[in-house]
């Protein structure tokens, strides 16, 4: 579990950001003092909203909300997304939107968390990773480009000292390889391939058909990640990165599933479902990543025996419900009309 940040060190810091404006908030079981927050009103049409969903560590969750109240701009929207247990204890209601989601599974947060968001662009932070000094402004900016979707930011190491895009990459032996681990084959120099969803920006609109086109039954973050990326790249959207968008993290840890086989099996079965054209990894190539790799033999097993999944990903994955860029550019010149309803539990 992360550390609090101390309340005093905290306090010091925001001060000095705007000293003359300051709202202090009764401490709690994690901060027994008092804490000041230096809080822009956003206004009626933010440039991004920025979800920060709230798992099971509140520490961690609250190292991420000072971080971005610290350094958000006054273009920007908060939205804390949480199951019902977290309490507001600062009093933050009038500045932050808070959205209680039907569970506290990193998927659900954020499905419930969209139709809360107002900007053209929501930014995801996951608990326990930091924001830094003008970490939107480049993100941001890469939105200029017609066909980016989405954007994803560097990943500081506090640990290790060292920054990688965020995002995930298809290695020859593994899927959806995170781009810190992907190493010479498959990493550096080599464009990342999507996003994970614990620290994007991406486009509203594209948000919402994703969204859409995945069933709500679907809730493994590593697979959603994956499928949306597999979306994305089959409607002809391109994903940036953000060279100058610096988030902190302590290590570069990724997402998880709930197990090697289930991650092969699913991620397999998704490039199937969405890319049937592309070619995947060769059996030794699975079995080098899995014996000398960051895969494992219960992963490569489960990419072999995929098809078995084949039927459910079908009903999950909707390929039809993201528009392209030229379509989205072609809607977004009409009269605007309420956005598609979400998918069903398959």
């Amino acid at each position: 579990m992360a550390a609090s940040i101390p309340v005093r060190r905290v306090s010091e810091r925001l001060n000095k950001v705007r000293p003359e404006f300051r709202l202090s908030f009764p401490g709690h079981r994690f901060h027994p003092h008092y804490w000041s927050f230096p809080v822009p009103k956003f206004p009626r049409t933010p440039r991004v909203s920025i979800v920060i969903p709230l798992q099971r560590d509140d520490a961690a969750f609250e190292q991420t909300l000072l971080s971005v109240l610290e350094n958000q701009t006054e273009e920007s929207q908060v939205i804390v997304a949480h199951n019902g247990g977290y309490t507001d204890p600062f009093e933050l209601g009038e500045e932050i939107d808070f959205v209680i989601a039907r569970s506290s599974n990193l998927i659900d947060l954020v499905r419930d968390a969209f139709d809360a968001t107002h900007a053209p662009i929501v930014h995801v932070l996951g608990q326990g990773k930091t924001a830094t000094a003008d970490w939107l402004t480049d993100a941001l900016d890469r939105f200029e480009t017609a066909d980016v979707a989405a954007v994803d930011p560097m990943i500081f190491d506090d640990d290790a000292q060292q920054s990688v895009p965020a995002g995930w990459v298809d290695t020859a032996g593994r899927y959806c390889q995170p781009y810190s681990k992907a190493g010479r084959r498959g990493g550096p120099g080599k464009p990342v391939s999507g996003f994970f969803i614990n620290s994007c920006f991406i486009r509203r609109r594209v948000l919402g058909d994703l969204l859409s086109a995945v069933a709500p039954a679907m809730n493994d973050p590593v697979a959603v990640s994956y499928a949306f990326g597999c979306l994305l790249r089959q409607a002809g959207w391109s994903i940036a990165t953000a060279n100058d968008s610096l988030i902190h993290a302590p290590g570069l840890v990724s997402l998880a599933s709930p197990s090697d086989a289930q991650r092969g099996q699913h991620l397999a079965a998704i490039r199937t479902r969405i890319l049937p054209g592309e070619p995947g990894p060769s059996f030794t190539e699975m079995l080098s990543t899995a014996l000398l790799g960051n895969g494992s033999i219960g992963e490569m097993i489960g990419m072999v025996r995929h098809r078995s999944q084949l039927a459910a990903i079908r009903r999950a994955v909707d390929l039809d419900s993201v528009a392209s860029a030229d379509q989205l550019a072609r809607v977004l010149s009409l009269p605007q009309h309420n956005h598609a309803p979400r998918r069903a539990a398959a």
